[in-house]
């Protein structure tokens, strides 16, 4: 059963520079207990698909057309109040930045609680009771201390367990984790991660992972989909894009990856940099930078299915 379907979305944010089309005909699909990445380097538009979703994009923009079904539930036009219903209750998000995420004025237990108190109907009392079990649930050491603490006595890692605790409080069917662990040790990265995998198979979440790490997406994605410049190049199953990555953006992240590198030697990366967003692209929005670049790139390439729902967009498949 399809929970989330992305459908031709494009997001707009006017700019001093120009119109930035943060996200461009986009396409994505999430099955109810799936986990879905989204990949790409920064800039390229995943934390803004998100929003898209979230109905969180900045007040200057907005979506320019598309559609964004939520268990069958038209999510784009839909008013405030009823997109209030959603978020944080139905569909719940992990932020990039708890420190910034979290109100730096209010303590830890009323920023759980709210959300209890206004999705679930709980009084003071059962949403405290609940907001500890959450922290417990979590893995935050000492949770009733933590309770009255401001989100900057805590470290990271604790930050961003009550941001997963936040976000699971109303049990919400749809969870969006946009790179989770950012800025986290190794350690404390692994501790989310498999904390996250606990969650998602107790509770029976779907999941949309947003990151540029793929070997955390080798290890926990079913279904990736590799984004540049505000569109997805390639979609496809985890082990069809790590087993045989099809555009040539895909296979450059891949090869910039340490563990594909020859020992000894410097690690291979992309080189130039991405398109201004600002400035209308024509043609295949990679082609600068892209060592397989042909004439026939100064025009868009549509999307191919070359089979098993492996989708490319690329000029070597259709020509």
């Amino acid at each position: 059963m399809t929970l989330l379907e992305i459908t031709n979305l494009t997001t707009i944010i006017p700019t001093s520079f120009g119109t930035v089309k943060a996200v461009n005909n986009l396409n994505l699909r999430i099955e109810q207990g799936s986990t879905v990445a989204l990949v790409g380097e920064s800039g390229c538009g995943k934390s803004m698909t998100a929003r898209s979703v979230m109905g969180l994009i900045p007040s200057n923009g907005r979506i320019d057309c598309g559609s964004i079904r939520f268990a069958g539930l038209e999510l784009v036009g839909l008013p405030e109040e009823d997109l209030r219903r959603l978020r944080g209750n139905r569909i719940a998000m992990i932020f990039q930045e708890p420190m910034t995420s979290l109100n730096p004025v209010l303590t830890i237990s009323d920023q759980i609680t709210e959300p209890l108190i206004l999705h679930r109907r709980l009084d003071r009392q059962a949403a405290l009771a609940l907001a500890l079990q959450l922290l417990h649930q979590v893995g935050i050491s000492s949770p009733e201390e933590r309770l009255n603490a401001y989100p900057h006595q805590l470290s990271g890692g604790q930050r961003q367990r009550v941001m997963i605790a936040m976000a699971l409080a109303c049990d919400p069917e749809l969870l969006i984790a946009d790179e989770p662990t950012t800025a986290l040790d190794v350690t404390i990265q692994a501790q989310i991660l498999g904390l996250i995998d606990g969650l998602q198979e107790s509770k029976g979440l779907s999941l949309l992972l947003i990151t540029h790490n793929l070997g955390i997406v080798a290890q926990r994605a079913d279904h990736v989909n590799v984004m540049y410049a505000g569109r997805i190049v390639e979609s496809a199953a985890t082990t069809d894009i790590l087993d045989n990555p099809l555009h040539p953006y895909t296979r450059g992240l891949l090869a910039s990856l340490p563990e594909n590198s020859e020992p000894g030697k410097r690690l291979q990366t992309i080189p130039g940099q991405p398109p201004n967003l600002a400035i209308p692209i024509t043609g295949c929005p990679f082609k600068e930078r892209c060592q397989e670049a042909r004439s026939c790139c100064d025009i868009m390439p549509e999307q191919l299915d070359i089979g098993r729902s492996h989708l490319v967009s690329c000029w070597n498949f259709l020509s």
